[in-house]
């Protein structure tokens, strides 16, 4: 029983990796998961329709911290969804898009820095991320989905690094109320 019981904790506790677009790959250590290589990732859509899960194959792993390295264009379509134990994601300036409901569910994150690459984030991007205190929006941001912020209570301050006139311009989909509520910060 023993030798089957470290079996099973070096099958969980060991690094995972694999692809996840065409040109990128994850690799998991020490909680933290990297994406690194070139181009746009898989999108990872639940095959029920459930926004609440991912088959992205890191998705049963427990995850602290996500690092997207410089190269990668897009945040794939529920890539990061229940990620319940995320605290901090870094998004570089390659990103330009982030998917349907890319980190709904990530309830332990408390800010995201969203670079200035990023023209749309998707429906349902950060829904329920109860955590998020803060976000950082780039000017160059055109469309905010529906929901996408939905349920983000504790959301208290906007940094936005464009204009009072330019925020306004951003089409904000509808259910965003913690968003559109929040203390904006306008330094352009």
């Amino acid at each position: 029983v023993l030798a089957i019981g470290i079996g099973i904790f070096s099958a969980i506790s060991s690094n995972h990796s694999g692809t996840c677009g065409d040109n990128l790959e994850w690799t998991f250590s020490g909680g933290t998961l990297t994406i690194s290589g070139e181009g746009a990732m898989d999108d990872f859509d639940s095959p029920w329709g459930d926004y609440d899960s991912s088959t992205a194959p890191w998705s049963e792993l427990d995850i602290n911290e996500i690092v997207v390295e410089d190269g990668v264009t897009s945040i794939g379509e529920s890539a990061f969804s229940k990620c319940t134990s995320l605290t901090s994601v870094a998004i570089p300036d390659s990103v330009t898009s982030i998917g349907d409901y890319a980190f709904t569910n990530c309830t332990s994150l408390t800010s995201v820095a969203i670079p200035d690459s990023v023209t749309s984030i998707g429906f349902r991007a950060f829904d329920n991320c109860t955590s998020l205190t803060s976000v950082a929006i780039p000017d160059s941001v055109t469309s905010i989905g529906e929901a996408a912020f939905n349920y983000c209570n504790s959301l208290t301050d906007v940094y936005y690094s464009g204009s009072e006139a330019q925020w306004a311009s951003i089409n904000i989909g509808e259910s965003n109320d913690p968003l559109t509520s929040a203390t904006v910060h306008y330094y352009s």
